[in-house]
C-alpha cells in the first residue's frame, strides 16, 4: 500500500492565551475538528529533510466524510487512489496495475488520515497535544500516546478553522508534507465518490 496522507513537525514558540487564559489546544482542535462533517479540495504533498522543503512529489484531490470515508486521488507524476467506503480500503496503483482491498483499519496511530472522518471524542486519550499560533494560523502539534504509532509526530494547520497544511515526521526525522488549497468543508459530496471499481486487467488482490 502507497502512502497514505503522512505529515511532520514545526518548531514550538510561547503558549499564547486568549483573554489570560492559557489555550487549551486538545480542546480547540477537537472543537475543529467535530465541527467537519465533509472536506474536499486538492493538495501538493513535499517532502522535507531537517526543515528544508523539497519539490513536488505528488498532487491530487481528496475528499473526506464522516463516518470513516475517505478518497484521496493523486494526478501526478502517475495515478493513484486511496479509497474507503467506511469498512473497506482500496488502494490502487497504475505503475503496479494492482489493486489492493482491505478491511479498513480504524487505528488513528496508523490512519491519520481518520482525524477528518471520524468522530474523536477525546483527542487526548489518543495524542499529547501542544500547539501555538502566529499571525495567520494556529498550529496543533500532535505526538501520539501509544508506541505502535506509525509516525513520529503530526502537525495540522488551520486558518479560521479550515486546515491548510498537514505534516507527518517519522522517526528517522525525514517529513511528508501536504499543502491544501481550494477546501470546502461541509460542501455535498455524492455518496458515489467512496466506492470504486477496479480498472479491467489489474491484479486484484483481496486482504479482507
Amino acid at each position: 500500500m502507497r502512502h497514505l496522507i503522512r505529515f511532520a513537525l514545526t518548531l514550538l514558540v510561547a503558549v499564547p492565551s486568549y483573554g489570560g487564559e492559557p489555550v487549551d489546544y486538545s480542546e480547540l482542535l477537537s472543537n475543529y475538528l467535530s465541527n467537519i462533517s465533509t472536506l474536499s479540495g486538492y493538495f501538493e504533498q513535499h517532502t522535507a529533510d531537517n526543515g528544508t522543503q523539497r519539490s513536488i512529489v505528488y498532487s491530487g484531490a481528496l475528499w473526506l466524510a464522516k463516518p470513516n470515508r475517505f478518497r484521496v486521488d493523486t494526478d501526478a507524476p502517475s495515478l493513484q487512489s486511496l479509497v474507503s467506503d467506511g469498512e473497506d480500503f482500496w488502494s490502487y496503483d497504475e505503475d503496479l496495475d494492482q489493486v489492493i482491498v482491505s478491511k479498513l483499519n480504524l487505528n488513528l496511530n496508523q490512519v491519520p488520515i481518520l482525524l477528518f472522518s471520524t468522530d474523536v471524542e477525546r483527542i487526548d486519550d489518543i495524542y499529547r497535544v501542544s500547539g501555538y499560533e502566529d499571525e495567520e494560523s494556529e498550529h496543533f502539534l500532535l505526538q501520539p500516546v501509544s508506541d505502535a504509532s506509525l509516525f513520529q509526530s503530526l502537525t495540522l494547520e488551520f486558518q479560521g478553522g479550515i486546515p491548510t497544511s498537514i505534516r507527518v515526521e517519522a522517526a528517522n526525522g525525514q517529513a511528508t508534507v501536504y499543502s491544501l488549497n481550494q477546501v470546502v468543508v461541509n460542501g455535498q459530496i455524492p455518496t458515489e465518490q467512496f466506492s470504486f471499481t477496479a480498472p479491467e486487467n489489474v491484479d486484484l488482490i483481496d486482504d479482507r
